[in-house]
């Protein structure tokens, strides 16, 4: 009788919660899992008591022969407030800080209002911050700044490249997912992950706990820190439009950096970006890994 009262209770709190919540819950693991290589650069650190924890993201930096430092700096897209005040004090300390946003709005200072409007995975992430009582990237970071670059795909290059590869937005979920998934068998298979914790009975126990926020807050940040023992390999990685087309374009803003001379640069991407990257740096580049520091994107509670 009491599992029966607590099934009760936690589909009652579904539709309360709005199961537009729980399916961009999913969406979002999805589209922000950490597809990790040889470097960690995303960590769920639990806490003593339930719905207690801390998601970390990275900052690793680099530096070549001409003492020339690239910083890679892991972002997820909603978090506390803190986090994005940390990230601008930081980020007035390079020469450049080259940035991620598929955008043609050349209004820095109106991107969050311009980018909510067009982009799908912004709405979801708008929902989800909301109802997690996390802030918005775009609302919160300064990207007028006098150092920021842009170094991404526009709207028009993302269309044009999707559309000369037929691809939607459901089939870049549908490929990221089949990607994730088979990548999460070979982990699962080789011991070097654990099964995903997000499952229906974990949300129905969330969502009949007394804060619905912070017990989804903690199973998504679990989610985020488990899945950075997912490994895709750079053929897989290149294939998907979401990493590779846009990681390219990043890195051909970064080279004009470095070209120029410039001593210290950041590159402020989504944690699934950074594996691609580093390889990059490292294999094609001539990088050499210095230090790693790490920063609390969402304290729980």
């Amino acid at each position: 009788m009491e599992s029966f009262s607590l099934l009760v209770v936690a589909v009652r709190r579904v539709f309360t919660a709005g199961i537009g919540v729980v399916l961009a819950l999913l969406l979002f693991s999805v589209f922000n899992s950490a597809l990790a290589q040889d470097l960690s650069y995303i960590r769920f650190v639990a806490g003593d008591q339930q719905w207690e924890g801390q998601l970390q993201t990275s900052i690793l930096r680099f530096r070549n022969d001409a003492d020339q430092y690239v910083s890679l700096i892991a972002a997820v897209h909603i978090g506390d407030q803190e986090y994005y005040e940390q990230l601008n004090k930081l980020f007035v300390d390079y020469d450049d800080l080259l940035f991620e946003l598929v955008t043609d709005s050349g209004d820095l200072q109106n991107l969050a209002q311009s980018t909510q409007s067009s982009s799908p995975l912004s709405l979801i992430q708008t929902l989800l911050g909301n109802f997690l009582e996390l802030e918005f990237q775009l609302s919160e970071i300064n990207y007028a700044a006098d150092n920021f670059r842009h170094a991404d795909l526009t709207i028009s290059e993302l269309r044009d490249v999707m559309a000369a590869k037929d691809e939607s937005f459901f089939s870049m979920v549908v490929t990221m997912a089949s990607a994730q998934m088979a990548a999460e068998r070979e982990g699962i298979a080789n011991n070097s992950i654990t099964p995903t914790a997000l499952t229906m009975a974990s949300l129905l126990r969330a969502l009949s706990s007394d804060n619905q926020a912070q017990a989804l807050k903690y199973l998504l940040a679990e989610e985020l820190a488990r899945s950075g023992g997912l490994a895709l390999s750079a053929e897989v990685e290149d294939e998907l439009t979401i990493l590779g087309e846009r990681n390219a374009a990043a890195l051909a803003v970064l080279a004009s950096s470095l070209k120029r001379g410039s001593s210290e640069i950041g590159l402020f991407y989504g944690a699934a970006h950074v594996p691609g990257l580093a390889r990059v740096l490292v294999d094609e580049m001539g990088f050499t890994l210095e230090s790693e520091r790490w920063l609390t994107a969402w304290a729980i509670p």
